[in-house]
């Protein structure tokens, strides 16, 4: 028969180390997925700071469209195929040029979708983008499951990559492309999801930011 001491003994040892695994758990837990790492996360004036001296990612789901709908018969050739930006979103798109401009975030390379409301919303924010057919996105099916796995592995190149010395890159592109690659969506479009690249092959969400937050950013604490 146990000794009750030795007994009572090993169940406070087995209670305490059950303590420590569930306060150990809770300590290292991530954050969700979509939420700012708190390591590293930025608001307000320390983000538009940050963001002015460069070396962030970047990535934006194309200004607003409208209700998104599944398209058919597209053709990247011809934009009246496509979804397009409406006054809203052609009106997003200028706003975040221009409070870029009145932040001073250097903007460096400018990679978008060859989806025209990606392209459009580039260029009237920025005036210039170059095409990445890896940010454009691919079909659901399951037939393009392997091209789907190199978009991924490109977008988390493309995060993963820092930018040229004293400025930031940005990424336009879609909210799927994201969520295949990161696990959240941008559920409003002209969204930035704001990445920060170690430099180690890794990288840190650090902000999300609405299409007419970026007017605020310079004032907010």
């Amino acid at each position: 028969m146990m000794d009750p001491f030795r007994f009572t003994s090993r169940l406070a040892g087995v209670l305490l180390l059950i303590l420590l695994l569930a306060v150990y758990s809770t300590s290292v837990r991530p954050a969700p997925s979509g939420t700012p790492d708190p390591e590293h996360a930025l608001g307000g004036k320390s983000l538009a700071s940050a963001l002015a001296g460069g070396g962030f990612v970047i990535y934006f789901r194309h200004a607003d469209t409208g209700p998104a709908y599944v398209e058919q018969g597209v053709d990247l050739k011809r934009c009246e195929t496509q979804r397009n930006l409406n006054d809203n979103g052609r009106e997003e798109a200028r706003l975040i040029g221009a409070q870029f401009k009145l932040l001073k975030v250097p903007v460096g390379e400018v990679l978008a979708s060859e989806f025209c409301r990606c392209k459009e919303t580039a260029n009237l924010a920025f005036a210039r983008y170059k095409l990445e057919p890896m940010l454009t996105g691919v079909s659901r099916s399951a037939e393009a499951g392997p091209r789907r796995e190199q978009a991924i592995a490109a977008l988390k190149k493309m995060l993963a990559a820092p930018p040229a010395p004293g400025t930031n890159t940005v990424l336009v592109s879609h909210g799927f492309n994201l969520w295949d690659a990161e696990g959240f969506h941008l559920g409003t479009q002209g969204e930035a999801a704001i990445y920060k690249p170690d430099g180690k092959g890794g990288f840190a969400l650090v902000a999300r930011v609405l299409p007419r937050e970026w007017m605020d950013l310079g004032s907010e604490p």
